[in-house]
């Protein structure tokens, strides 16, 4: 959650291989654990470093906490939600140089992408920072995955776009591979160098039908299938599931978990080992974690999962950064925390959430200096 389209069997439209995304997924992201730090040894000054969570959800709606969970700062931009709209949430949130992006657009006319250097402040961004060619062509177009690099942010739409910044946007000529005729959820892993795409091949022309994963260690300009996965691990992840990856372990679940020890290369399956369906994933630092019916589950390997805490409801996204979890609901957008994963509490958003409001993604980070 990329150039000529392809029709969705659900009315929405995805990238072609061979031509130019998650839902990002509906999914919560961990756009980082926290664990980087910045001494500040240059300068002998030592870098503050704040905790922070993000969410995003249709209509261009964010909300951020700079207090661990506890309260929330939400914008939005359009009271338009649903899956097939040019407000809707797929493309998901990313972290990176320069700050957050995120993608909106899927199955309607238009798109837009949305730039925040704290997370707080969102800018729609003008045509004149989509460039193909040295000509400004705007965007306008749905948004299959945002995803962040070691040192750029990449989009999947009708073409593929890469920044250094999140603001300035020039085309190039990354694709998928041939057989993914539909991006469901794209992740890229920063410290791990790796971009993963949960895929999907509808008409059976050059992969046989069904989800399947591929990654890239060279930033999308070739692709690698591994064996063994099982393409109910990646089904329904544009809506619910997720990609997550901790070492060199990928784990890609819906309910049943697709567990690869070696950057996509392998895979194995485990039918689901959390007793349920997956909402989301993420990692704290002891392992993975999962948002799984009402609970929060840990697993140290992402193969045996205990129940850590009992939310008392669903979230649809989860995440940890610097001690602290937190989630939110969806739809609704009801935020909660909690300071060890076991007793949790519900977070304030500012303005209250109008209609059924679906939650895309979500991701905690450490940023440098002061939080909103």
């Amino acid at each position: 959650m990329g150039s000529a389209t392809s029709s969705d069997s659900s009315g929405g439209s995805a990238t072609t291989a061979g031509t130019a995304g998650t839902a990002t997924t509906t999914a919560a992201t961990t756009a980082t654990d926290g664990s980087g730090s910045d001494d500040g040894s240059s300068t002998g000054t030592p870098v503050e470093l704040t905790p922070m969570f993000v969410a995003m959800g249709d209509g261009g709606w964010t909300a951020s906490s700079c207090d661990r969970g506890r309260t929330w700062t939400t914008h939005a931009f359009s009271d338009e939600q649903g899956d097939h709209t040019q407000w809707t949430g797929f493309g998901g949130l990313a972290y990176g140089p320069g700050g957050f992006v995120a993608g909106f657009g899927w199955g309607a006319e238009g798109g837009h992408i949305l730039h925040a250097a704290d997370g707080v402040t969102w800018t729609d961004l003008p045509a004149e920072s989509f460039v193909d060619g040295g000509n400004a062509i705007g965007y306008g177009i749905y948004t299959s995955g945002v995803a962040a690099l070691p040192s750029s942010f990449m989009i999947f739409s009708q073409r593929v776009w890469r920044s250094t910044n999140g603001v300035d946007w020039v085309t190039t000529d990354v694709s998928l591979p041939p057989g993914a005729e539909q991006l469901r959820q794209l992740r890229g892993f920063p410290e791990s160098a790796l971009l993963v795409a949960a895929v999907e091949s509808q008409s059976g022309s050059q992969h046989p039908t069904g989800n399947f994963v591929v990654v890239s260690e060279d930033e999308g300009a070739t692709w690698s299938e591994g064996t063994g996965f099982d393409g109910n691990c990646a089904s329904p992840i544009q809506h619910s599931g997720d990609i997550e990856m901790l070492g060199d372990t990928l784990l890609v679940a819906t309910g049943d978990v697709c567990r690869s020890p070696d950057r996509g290369l392998t895979w194995e399956v485990y039918t689901q080992p959390t007793g349920g369906s997956i909402q989301d994933l993420g990692h704290d630092d002891d392992g993975f974690i999962a948002a799984a019916g009402t609970q929060l589950m840990t697993s140290s390997d992402g193969v045996t999962w205990t129940t850590k805490g009992e939310i008392g409801t669903q979230l649809r996204a989860v995440a940890f950064v610097d001690g602290v979890y937190a989630g939110i609901t969806s739809p609704g957008a009801a935020p909660w925390y909690s300071d060890d994963g076991v007793t949790w509490q519900a977070g304030e958003l500012d303005a209250a959430v109008v209609g059924d409001l679906w939650i895309r993604d979500f991701a905690a980070v450490m940023i440098e200096g002061t939080c909103g």
